[in-house]
């Protein structure tokens, strides 16, 4: 028997015939494998104040869900939605 090898694309599909809860699982587990630079921790949660105090002074500038993805993942409706 030709033992197959190992792919992103074979893993991808094995991962996808789990359900929901288990995909979160391993997202969580694969994420955790990284090695994070010094410092990564602490400048997130100084991004994530910094963030959360925008919200509260009025001044970050919000988005719905909608307008959101189509400024990630570009829109076809809206060819300009990258633009700005």
């Amino acid at each position: 028997m030709t033992e197959q090898a190992v792919t992103r694309e074979s893993v991808l599909q094995d991962a996808l015939l789990l359900d929901q809860d288990e995909r979160e699982l391993l997202v969580i587990q694969i994420s955790r494998s990284f090695v994070k630079e010094p410092g990564y921790d602490e400048a997130w949660a100084a991004e994530i104040e910094r963030r959360l105090k925008e919200l509260d002074e009025g001044k970050a500038e919000l988005m719905d869900w909608d307008e959101a993805k189509a400024y990630i993942f570009g829109d076809e409706d809206e060819p300009d939605a990258m633009a700005g």
